[in-house]
């Protein structure tokens, strides 16, 4: 008897088909997690080496920020691109449909015939420091975007791969 992997239960009724490949976020989450909790920590630190009441209060602040953001980040801890023949399961992706609507969507599994386009995207912000955020773009025929941040995924080059996947399994259909 076949077991099928613990992350693929979610699919079982789509199709059963072994995944050619599958990106995951837990060797960077940790990573993130491992730098918020040293910054934090330091912080503390600092904060009884001070004398002021308005720099502890201040570094206070900034440790239950990096905390909550920490927190935050554990959302996004077991995600796992699921690449399969017939499809591609992304989880937790921002979604942008041609009308204009923007929303999360925990789960969204798409037919490699419905892709138009893989692209990627930078969003340079510059409130008060400049930030470049890389972002793979999956465009649907209906216009409908799909939107990954690729620095959260333990891999290099996830558009190229995401397109070559695409362009192998599209000219099946």
């Amino acid at each position: 008897m076949a077991t099928t992997h613990p992350s693929l239960y979610a699919m079982k009724n789509f199709y059963h088909e072994k995944p050619v490949a599958v990106y995951r976020t837990t060797v960077s989450i940790i990573f993130y997690e491992v730098m918020y909790l040293a910054f934090a920590a330091g912080c503390v630190y600092v904060i009884f080496l001070l004398d002021e009441l308005w720099g502890q209060l201040l570094l206070g602040i900034l440790v239950v920020t990096l905390l909550w953001l920490g927190v935050d980040l554990l959302k996004y801890l077991n995600d796992r691109i699921v690449v399969t023949p017939s499809h591609l399961s992304l989880p937790n992706v921002d979604t942008r449909t041609k009308m204009g609507k923007e929303s999360i969507t925990a789960k969204a599994i798409i037919p490699w015939y419905k892709i138009k386009d893989i692209k990627v995207n930078f969003n340079i912000t510059s409130t008060n420091r400049v930030n470049i955020q890389k972002k793979v773009l999956v465009i649907l025929c209906n216009e409908t975007i799909y939107s990954i941040d690729s620095d959260m995924y333990d891999v290099f080059f996830l558009k190229r791969k995401l397109k070559a996947f695409w362009q192998q399994f599209n000219k099946k259909h």
